[in-house]
């Protein structure tokens, strides 16, 4: 058998090249690399001050058409589509100052934002529904051009990846040909949306990697800081359009690393070279980031200060420090909470706001499964500003509840009686299983708050404000816990509904472990008791504003870190269902489509569908490429050395970039425990187009060996873009909605009997 034996026609002579462990990668070989280093060096020389510039046909051709296809009828049609209904409302309340929160960062919308004000656009839209239309004022064509323009080169950077990946230009020219013919990436371009901008980012930090990493050899040249600075502002800026720019961010430092863990066995350098080369690229690719993604946020705050339809989801401190926000609407609201104070609790730290709240029902005498209860007054906590969310702080030592004079602070660990304002009745907690969670204890509310077994509604106030400026409760500023004294457990609600008989409010009741954001509150809404009289102090109740007062002032990194508090209790609240949404499994095969705009007058419509030659031939050549490198390591375990040493290393290196940054932008999906869509999709369709320009260029490799074989890679080549432009065109009615498509022809364009195109009635 050992004449059977298939070896390189050069084998390796170095150990270490031989090893067939080594899987040490490197950049792709470029046979000009010496006369550009010489000549690039001599230019230098001879003339410090003089540029270079060349440009690129091919590339200049590509953004040209890129362009034309994505802003060909880029104002029809002149109604909202899909996702447009936000960014636009986004940027028209930038427009105005006007506070709003959303669960991505604010980089785009700030875009899109300057983008209106460029034009002239003031923020005047009322546009309520998907497929209304715009007002006759409204620069559809300027809002949506810049997304289009930012789409258009994605096209051109598809094609420099390829060539500094060390494809040739007509595989390069595959890859770009691609991403220009793909209708999902098409239509995602087309409109208000963000898909734009952060793909056209993404795919400029993997282009700025290649270009820095080409010059190891100029380490600390102009160049290489602008390429390396250039990688980290890029991904930066994608992180801050959208979260799923951390993928980006991730897949840089993989390669950045691999490439620093190679730079150890470089025995050429020294340790004091290794360490400024690892601070280098640790305070660019992790301070950048930081810069931007802060000030892009700083910029958002500054310019929204005015109180807006979602500012109820934060706290209170943060509505009254925005103009015309809770502080705006009454004035001499008391600062410290006395005894005697009259008071709304508000639960910290929840997207949808909610109150402590009571009212005359009692619990069932039976739960559902059996379990007996305390059959006293409900305490629950109410979404709704009611009058009985008010509550009157009381002195346990003191038969009043009117506030004295002068008034006697609460302070941090004074134990008090919390008492329904409506009803009378004490806010208390016993050893009672709670009615929707048993493993905690139930709140509830006593006949009278003078009835005996008080140590049952007495509760500590404990202060845990980060930044308390004194030991006294202060109205809106101060974040309290509430322990019961009896069972050393903390007030809290559970996020579980209470059934019919509960009025489906929130559960309220009492943990043992009392360091958790569901059992911080503060006081909202605050006033002094001075009616004598229990019917008295009802009127005073019902006739209550309910509003607070006195402005605050938060700093910048206050609002910043209580936004984001926001943000990951927003993302784990999300929808778990959508009519449009999909699974990671639906996606590299384009199983899904979204519907984006369906015409009132006929069946003409646009959807998120990606060209079927491109997503398909795609997930085939990322599973070829993955088989690839599997049949190499086989073959190099048994010293089969297919390819030479140069090949190898530029195999791995492209198995990197394309297959590694693939599934760092597809996998993580898997772990989402959120409602998915296709565009979410839309960053691995780049690495699916690279992928098979890589695997294509592969394979034609050993078929150049043959006579005729080194006309195959063009062939074969024109032969994919011939069906991907084919494709193209039989999708364009659903990318560019034109037509009056009757039913038939909807029919004919489903192509997927699992595709969701629409009919009317």
């Amino acid at each position: 058998m050992e004449e059977d034996r298939v070896v390189e026609e050069n084998p390796p002579t170095n150990t270490e090249e031989a090893s067939p462990t080594n899987t040490e990668e490197a950049s792709p070989t470029n046979t000009n690399d010496d006369d550009e280093k010489k000549s690039s060096g001599n230019n230098e020389k001879n003339d410090p001050f003089t540029v270079n510039i060349q440009l690129d046909v091919m590339q200049i051709g590509l953004f040209i058409v890129a362009l034309a296809t994505r802003t060909w009828r880029l104002s029809f049609p002149n109604a909202v589509v899909f996702d447009e209904l936000h960014f636009t409302n986004f940027a028209s309340l930038y427009l105005k100052r006007i506070f709003f929160f959303d669960i991505h960062p604010p980089l785009g919308k700030l875009i899109l934002a300057f983008a209106g004000h460029f034009v002239g656009f003031k923020g005047e839209m009322n546009v309520t529904h998907v497929g209304a239309e715009y007002p006759s004022d409204f620069p559809v064509i300027e809002f949506r051009l810049l997304p289009a323009i930012c789409g258009s080169l994605i096209v051109p950077i598809v094609y420099q990846i390829a060539v500094e990946l060390g494809l040739n230009k007509w595989s390069a020219l595959l890859a770009a040909g691609f991403i220009l013919l793909d209708n999902a990436l098409l239509v995602q371009s087309r409109f208000i949306l963000l898909e734009g901008m952060l793909l056209m980012l993404m795919s400029l930090s993997v282009l700025s990697y290649l270009k820095f990493r080409k010059l190891s050899h100029r380490s600390y040249s102009l160049k290489w800081w602008f390429w390396l600075s250039l990688t980290a502002v890029s991904f930066s800026c994608a992180l801050s359009i959208k979260y799923i720019g951390t993928f980006t961010g991730m897949f840089i430092f993989y390669l950045i690393i691999k490439d620093y863990w190679r730079m150890l066995a470089d025995y050429t350098l020294s340790d004091f070279s290794l360490v400024k080369h690892f601070l280098v690229r640790s305070i660019l690719l992790l301070g950048i980031p930081v810069l931007v993604y802060v000030y892009a946020y700083y910029i958002h705050l500054s310019l929204l200060t005015k109180a807006g339809p979602h500012d109820n989801v934060l706290s209170s401190a943060f509505q009254a420090s925005l103009e015309g926000g809770l502080a705006s609407l009454t004035k001499g609201q008391p600062l410290y909470v006395s005894y005697g104070s009259q008071i709304t609790l508000r639960q910290t730290y929840r997207e949808e706001p909610c109150w402590l709240h009571s009212h005359e029902h009692v619990y069932p005498i039976r739960y559902e499964d059996g379990r007996g209860s305390s059959h006293q007054q409900q305490v629950t906590c109410y979404t709704f500003k009611d009058i009985n969310n008010w509550w009157i702080i009381k002195d346990p030592n003191g038969p009043s509840m009117n506030v004295d004079d002068p008034p006697e602070p609460v302070k941090n660990g004074d134990i008090i009686q919390i008492v329904h304002g409506i009803t009378g009745r004490a806010l208390n907690s016993h050893d009672v299983a709670s009615a929707v969670t048993p493993t905690n204890q139930e709140v509830s509310c006593y006949i009278n708050y003078n009835i005996s077994m008080r140590a049952q509604n007495l509760w500590k106030v404990e202060i845990i404000s980060p930044d308390s400026r004194t030991e006294q409760w202060e109205t809106i500023h101060s974040q309290v816990r509430l322990i019961h004294v009896n069972s050393s457990q903390a007030l809290k609600i559970t996020g579980q509904t209470l059934p019919e008989w509960g009025f489906n409010q929130l559960e309220v009741v009492t943990d043992k472990i009392l360091h958790q954001e569901s059992a911080i509150w503060n006081v909202e809404e605050h006033k002094y008791t001075y009616a004598e009289k229990a019917e008295d102090r009802l009127r005073e109740l019902q006739l209550s504003e309910m509003l607070p007062t006195e402005p605050t002032y938060l700093s910048f990194w206050e609002k910043f870190f209580e936004l984001h508090l926001k943000l990951i209790y927003a993302r784990q609240t999300q929808l778990f269902e959508h009519k449009f949404s999909s699974s990671p499994i639906d996606w590299p095969w384009m199983t899904k489509t979204v519907a984006y705009w369906i015409s009132n007058k006929s069946h003409s419509q646009i959807h998120l569908v990606g060209n079927l030659v491109v997503w398909i031939s795609g997930a085939v050549s990322i599973l070829l490429y993955i088989g690839l490198l599997g049949f190499y390591l086989l073959r190099r375990r048994r010293e089969f050395y297919d390819l030479t040493q140069d090949e190898w290393k530029k195999f791995l290196f492209i198995f990197d970039v394309i297959v590694v940054g693939y599934m760092f932008h597809y996998l993580p999906y898997f772990l989402a425990d959120k409602v998915l869509f296709l565009h979410n999709y839309l960053p691995c369709v780049i690495f699916k187009a690279l992928s098979v320009a890589a695997v294509v260029e592969h394979c034609c490799h050993w078929i150049s060996r043959s006579h005729y074989g080194k006309y195959a890679i063009q062939n074969i080549i024109v032969i994919l873009l011939s069906a991907a432009v084919w494709m193209f065109i039989e999708l364009s009615a659903l990318s560019y909605g034109h037509g009056e498509l009757t039913p038939k022809d909807v029919d004919k364009l489903q192509k997927m009997e699992s595709w969701d195109l629409l009919y009317h009635g």
